[in-house]
């Protein structure tokens, strides 16, 4: 492939023109077939333009008319063959304008405006995806991505796929002794297998193929790609007879699969779907803080294939786990307005894993209280616990002894309490007036928070809001708050569950209007008042 660059800046007035580097231009081995290019720009900021020239032989695996950026012009050329059979297919929602039968050009491409809970704009940009069907030239012939079952077959006969996946795996017999010496029930074994090959720690390449033929050599390094790990755990998984099946996917950054363009191109990632008995799991080890049957958000994308001995079939990709979490306030105001008292959480599938990594990506317990300070503006931590930080398959619970100083806020002679402390939604995720593509939360979500808060002697609640029941249609999702008082006692439930983890365009409207009435209804104060002999007194 050959590429030119230009970057243009205006400086004093005048255009400043840079030529694309050939030093800026790196060729990047996945496997002995594959190669990527990376290209970086010279002085590329805000406001620059840019114009990038490409040309190659045969065709590449997607053409964009659309960024993130504006396009003033954009022009792809497609030079006829006879002897190159190929699948063209467009996406997104602008208008491509073909010019004779081989060229195609896009003029004042506006800028791809993504939102919050997109599942990724590979979706929506405007482009062509190309895969090659067949290539025929006099005396040779080779059928490529004409059909899905075409794909699992050259997957299967791929030396970095299908050769890797069965190649050996001698290096993995003391583990299987292990295991088999401690464990006969299949699910323990696979659970096993599971967290042992988890030694290997991901490099952050995510990947369809091994890098090599044979494993062993990433084993011993204890560092390896994506595909490298889990087809780890695919022969450990085959060495104690517990039957798995490599899965290949589009992660959700590069775009979903469809059922009916068969795309080899487009694969980019895999990972293994066991079976036992007629319960099956989906293993993803890569990540060391994910339990069994739970997957990265980059693997949640619609669906994937399944490669066998056979012609494949589709697996779905969806989960039943959910991001939940419970949280406690039990806070005391004393007469200065500062809340005393414990803030205590319970975490539950995504919810846990994500904090897990947080928590452990902080180099110590004091930065990582610095930082939660940092973050929840008027909180101090006088001490805290974390329990089960390193059991990932109980609940995570976390306690914590604060101070909160911004809780309660004097106007006048009257006191406004914010009851929902650190989980009030200030900003609606949904902004567009409409929307052309699905909010995609990847899954479920749960969260409940209850905060009891007492109240000073000498004072009385002035204004309590009226609870509030909010529920989409079709039980897809409800937003309940409560309030109730006993005295100087006040207690406040907020629970909020999204039922599904995919809404189509048309439910954009709903979604929207319930963050704006969860947001209208949170900013409604509590609001105490100091009683008139306490004041007197």
């Amino acid at each position: 492939m050959q590429v030119r660059g230009r970057v243009y800046n205006l400086e004093n007035g005048e255009i400043v023109e840079e030529k694309l580097k050939k030093e800026s231009i790196y060729k990047l081995k996945i496997t002995e077939d594959y190669y990527r290019l990376k290209v970086a720009l010279p002085n590329i900021k805000v406001g620059s333009v840019y114009d990038i020239e490409t040309t190659q032989a045969l065709l590449p695996a997607e053409f964009a008319f659309q960024r993130e950026i504006p396009i003033k012009y954009c022009e792809l050329v497609l030079e006829s063959t006879s002897e190159i059979e190929f699948r063209k297919r467009a996406r997104g929602f602008g208008r491509i304008n073909p010019i004779g039968s081989d060229k195609y050009v896009v003029e004042d491409m506006p800028a791809f405006k993504g939102e919050s809970f997109m599942d990724s704009k590979e979706n929506y940009l405007t482009k062509f995806e190309f895969d090659i069907l067949s290539i025929s030239i006099p005396g040779y012939y080779k059928g490529f991505t004409t059909s899905w079952e075409a794909v699992n077959k050259m997957l299967r006969s791929n030396l970095y796929f299908g050769g890797t996946l069965t190649n050996g795996g001698a290096f993995l017999n003391s583990i299987k002794k292990e295991i088999e010496a401690k464990y006969t029930d299949p699910y323990d074994k696979m659970v096993a297998a599971y967290e042992a090959i988890k030694q290997v720690k991901w490099n952050e390449v995510e990947s369809l193929y091994a890098s090599e033929s044979h494993l062993g050599g990433a084993f011993k390094d204890k560092k390896a790609n994506s595909a490298e790990i889990n087809m780890m755990l695919y022969q450990l998984l085959q060495k104690l007879d517990i039957y798995g099946l490599p899965v290949a996917i589009s992660t959700r950054e590069n775009g979903r699969l469809h059922q009916f363009y068969p795309s080899l191109e487009k694969l980019n990632y895999m990972f293994i779907r066991a079976k036992i008995d007629n319960d099956e799991y989906l293993l993803d080890a890569t990540e060391e803080l994910m339990p069994v049957n739970m997957l990265p958000m980059r693997c949640l994308n619609k669906s994937g294939r399944l490669i066998n001995n056979q012609s494949g079939s589709w697996i779905n990709l969806k989960t039943d786990k959910k991001d939940k979490s419970a949280i406690v306030y039990n806070l005391k105001l004393t007469k200065e307005m500062v809340a005393e008292g414990t803030m205590a959480c319970s975490r539950s599938d995504y919810s846990a894993y994500y904090f897990r990594k947080d928590y452990k990506g902080f180099a110590s317990d004091d930065e990582f209280i610095q930082h939660m300070e940092m973050e929840h503006p008027g909180l101090r931590v006088k001490d805290f616990e974390v329990n089960n930080i390193d059991s990932i398959y109980k609940p995570l619970k976390e306690k914590y002894n604060v101070k909160i100083h911004n809780l309660a806020q004097q106007v006048g002679d009257m006191v406004m309490i914010n009851p929902f402390i650190y989980e009030r939604v200030n900003d609606n995720p949904f902004k567009l007036e409409e929307r052309k593509y699905p909010v995609d939360f990847a899954y479920k979500r749960e969260k409940l928070v209850m905060s009891s808060i007492t109240i000073p002697d000498g004072y009385t609640f002035n204004a309590v809001p009226k609870p509030t029941k909010i529920a989409l249609p079709e039980k897809a999702g409800s937003v309940l708050i409560n309030y109730s008082t006993n005295g100087n006692a006040l207690n406040v439930l907020y629970k909020i569950k999204i039922n599904k983890a995919v809404f189509t365009p048309e439910e954009y409207a709903y979604l929207k209007q319930l963050y704006a009435l969860i947001i209208e209804k949170q900013a409604e104060p509590v609001v105490i008042k100091k009683n008139q002999d306490a004041a007197t007194l």
